[in-house]
């Protein structure tokens, strides 16, 4: 039998008592089909209120989801840049790359290298050491389009 988590205590309990960590839990057991099945609806709805409640762990992942489109009929990039600059005002290495990625796409914004770069920059300092990959990509890119 899967486990589940009483409504009861997914849309009361947890959250207006301020334990916007439980939040995070639940959205990850959702998310990841973690003794339950994979529920992306169930999973942003945990993370919405735990993003609300001001942990930058959910803010990232609302952000990822709303991205990705998961939970939702298609993606909302306006929405995602949001909850990612919310996470990156608290250090979150990861929100951090994520804006650098929606800078260089220009999903939700206009595209921009040079906020894509200090964005990926930003990241590494941070400790998140993807984004040393990401920036020689980009430096790559500025080289292919730049006159000699």
């Amino acid at each position: 039998m899967p486990f589940l988590i009483p409504r009861s205590l997914v849309c009361a309990t947890p959250f207006t008592q301020g334990h916007v960590e439980a939040a995070g839990a639940i959205g990850e057991i959702y998310y990841f089909g973690q003794g339950v099945a994979v529920d992306y609806k169930r999973a942003l709805v945990a993370y919405k209120m735990g993003a609300e409640g001001g942990n930058a762990y959910c803010q990232y992942q609302r952000g990822w989801m709303l991205r990705d489109g998961e939970g939702v009929d298609s993606p909302d990039y306006k929405q995602a840049l949001m909850w990612f600059e919310k996470a990156a005002a608290q250090d979150n290495k990861f929100a951090v790359e994520a804006l650098g990625h929606l800078a260089l796409e220009g999903l939700g914004q206009q595209p921009s290298w040079r906020r894509t770069r200090e964005y990926y920059q930003r990241a590494i300092e941070l400790g998140d050491e993807h984004p040393r990959e990401n920036m020689q990509h980009l430096n790559a890119l500025i080289q292919k389009v730049t006159p000699s």
